[in-house]
């Protein structure tokens, strides 16, 4: 029993930690608008940082990933993102107007996770995050984004007679800026933080268990080069200057 608990713990730390998990979104809160691509890619790293503050307790990593997103209507982007994140399946869906000057809210909802065994023993990996990205739009078509997230991690481990799983959910946010450099150039430097919350625990042989007082955080920069035109800048209506006359 207790060999089982730490190796679930284990792989819960070491999937999460080393950075199958992306924190960061590297997009615009604001659709493509219909039947317009992005290609991007992410070069980025990632750190572990422990609260306890002592030395050896915090660790970096290098974190590359590659993206392709098409604009199936106007409010509405679907997506794959692949790398050191994995496989993950991408969505957006825009929630303000299209024609919105000022901002964009969507929700942009993904998942990734994957399968290996051998010998008799497999681990499966799922990970599915609900970001809210709010956007708000420069007058030179640049964007200034938020991205809120929740994230829900299972990891479910089989060996022989024996099989664990643990369930993590997590919670962080995101800041970046896409600097529209041409009609189809974009540059987004973000940071992300994920806070693991509260776990649940079960294996083979004992009842759920449920962890909480994780004493570490996840933090990535990445930089994105956003290939594809996106949607035209929008401008304010025009004020009519109506001038009144003098009695």
């Amino acid at each position: 029993m207790l060999r089982t608990y730490f190796l679930v713990m284990a792989l819960v730390a070491g999937f999460i930690g080393t950075g199958c998990v992306s924190t960061s979104h590297v997009q615009t809160a604001d659709t493509l608008g219909a039947g317009k691509s992005q290609f991007a890619v992410e070069p980025g790293a990632g750190a572990v940082a422990a609260f306890t503050g002592e030395e050896g307790d915090s660790f970096y990593y290098p974190h590359v990933d590659l993206a392709y997103r098409y604009g199936v209507t106007d409010t509405l982007d679907l997506g794959v993102r692949f790398g050191s994140s994995a496989v993950e399946l991408q969505a957006k869906i825009l929630l303000s107007d299209p024609a919105d000057p000022d901002k964009a809210i969507s929700l942009a909802p993904a998942a990734m996770g994957y399968f290996f065994g051998g010998d008799g023993a497999s681990v499966n990996y799922v990970n599915v995050s609900v970001p809210v990205l709010i956007g708000f739009k420069m007058s030179n078509g640049s964007e200034f984004v938020l991205g809120p997230r929740i994230n829900a991690t299972t990891i479910k481990i089989a060996g022989v007679g024996d099989t664990g799983r643990a369930n993590v959910l997590s919670a962080g946010t995101s800041v970046g800026y896409a600097l529209r450099v041409s009609d189809g150039f974009r540059l987004l430097p973000e940071i992300g933080v994920l806070f693991p919350l509260v776990g649940g625990l079960s294996t083979s042989d004992t009842d759920s268990e449920v962890v909480a007082g994780f004493e570490s955080g996840f933090v990535q920069f990445k930089l994105g080069f956003l290939f594809g035109e996106g949607r035209p800048i929008s401008s304010p209506a025009p004020v009519e200057n109506v001038e009144s006359g003098t009695p």
